[in-house]
């Protein structure tokens, strides 16, 4: 399998988890899965907490496409991820691995292709342990260097939600970087439940939807050449009113709307 298809359903996945919900009970609730028209994630748990195994199908006219993507933690700290899928042999294939700082914070993420590295993330910290810059590089070659021709900046708030993320990339690492778009956020004022699920971040997408402290309500990106901004809006509905148990996502430019139920467990 290609790692643009492993890359394709990483990204479903983040897609169906770009529905935020709420930490309930003091965290005695879990979240356990999401599931929409064309796809279901079920995420288990350690005793700690932790994610064991996060399992996604996805259904199309192909039939159900299945992945896992399984944890690795030594000493209580995240160290690999692993993935399997239904085109690859029954033993589990290194994804990603992680290496942190003196601070304990995990600075770069290793993305894998057969048993080497072909591009890693490295992340950059604020003095409140908070992710403000996020550089990708990768190589075309095996043996080439490793090259940056685009990275991330994250604008947080006072609350603790990230406000805007600023897209930067250049087409040669000679050339000096340029503002390609900004992606602004506005948020209600429920807990996010993503947040409180340890690392999950780090094993799906280190974006606003599992870093902020509140739920996404509106996506906005704008290209910096002025072109037409793409809105996406996510309304959320309560059961019981106590915690959502599905949401509404609106995405500019497409009629209708994808409904995401959320499934829970004391």
């Amino acid at each position: 399998m290609s790692l643009n298809r492993v890359l394709l359903y990483t990204a479903a996945f983040t897609g169906a988890a770009l529905i935020s919900a709420f930490r309930m009970d003091e965290g005695t609730m879990r979240l356990m899965g999401m599931k929409t028209s064309t796809d279901r994630t079920v995420i288990s748990y350690h005793e700690n907490k932790s994610v064991s195994s996060l399992l996604t199908m996805h259904n199309s006219s192909d039939g159900v496409y299945t992945t896992t993507r399984i944890p690795v933690y030594e000493n209580g700290r995240l160290v690999k991820m692993f993935i399997t899928d239904e085109e690859s042999t029954s033993e589990p294939r290194l994804f990603s691995s992680f290496d942190y700082s003196d601070k304990q914070e995990i600075i770069r993420i290793s993305y894998y292709l057969g048993n080497a590295v072909h591009a890693y993330d490295s992340l950059v910290y604020n003095s409140e342990g908070r992710i403000v810059e996020r550089y990708y590089f990768d190589r075309t070659r095996s043996k080439a260097p490793f090259t940056n021709n685009s990275f991330q900046r994250y604008n947080w708030d006072r609350n603790g939600n990230i406000v805007s993320v600023d897209n930067m990339g250049r087409p040669d690492p000679k050339l000096p970087f340029t503002h390609g778009s900004t992606t602004v956020y506005q948020y209600d004022g429920h807990p996010n439940i993503q947040r409180s699920i340890p690392l999950l971040a780090y094993l799906v997408d280190v974006a606003a939807i599992n870093l902020s402290a509140n739920n996404i309500v509106s996506e906005t990106i704008q290209p910096a050449n002025g072109g037409r901004a793409i809105v996406n809006r996510y309304k959320y509905a309560y059961k019981d009113k106590k915690y959502p148990s599905h949401v509404t996502a609106t995405f500019s430019g497409n009629e209708g709307s994808v409904i995401t139920e959320l499934e829970w467990s004391e």
